[in-house]
């Protein structure tokens, strides 16, 4: 593993991506790319695989879903991690079985959360860890 995790985040709410950055400042050793759409962060992904991508689930034009499925396909071992506000456990078993890494529930503590959560990936990518 590279010494810095290249990660991707696709959020269509400009407020919430910028509160994303906010929560990102303090992880040392990353590098991060924000996209506001499914298809420039697939067309990015295709020039420079990311080792992390969070989306957002529901999106204009291209589904959280439909990104993950087309990471998974370009390079596989890339950690999948969905940030949604949809709680239905229905959606959350189809995106278990494509082999998110994690699935956030956006509300109070959800940034708290992904960060923590984005530590742990990267030590864990850090570390190869094989998944």
């Amino acid at each position: 593993m590279k010494n810095t995790p290249i990660i991707y985040f696709v959020e269509d709410n400009a407020t919430e991506s910028m509160l994303m950055r906010i929560a990102l400042q303090r992880l040392p050793k990353i590098t991060v790319e924000f996209f506001s759409e499914g298809a420039s962060l697939i067309e990015r992904f295709e020039e420079q695989p990311a080792d992390i991508v969070v989306s957002d689930l529901v999106m204009p034009n291209m589904s959280g879903q439909e990104v993950l499925k087309k990471i998974k396909r370009i390079k596989k071992s890339t950690l999948m991690i969905v940030l949604s506000s949809q709680e239905h456990m229905d959606e959350v078993a189809n995106l278990q079985a494509l082999g998110v890494f994690n699935y956030i529930v956006k509300g109070d503590h959800c940034l708290h959360y992904l960060k923590k959560t984005l530590e742990v990936a990267c030590f864990l990518l850090e570390k190869e860890f094989k998944f």
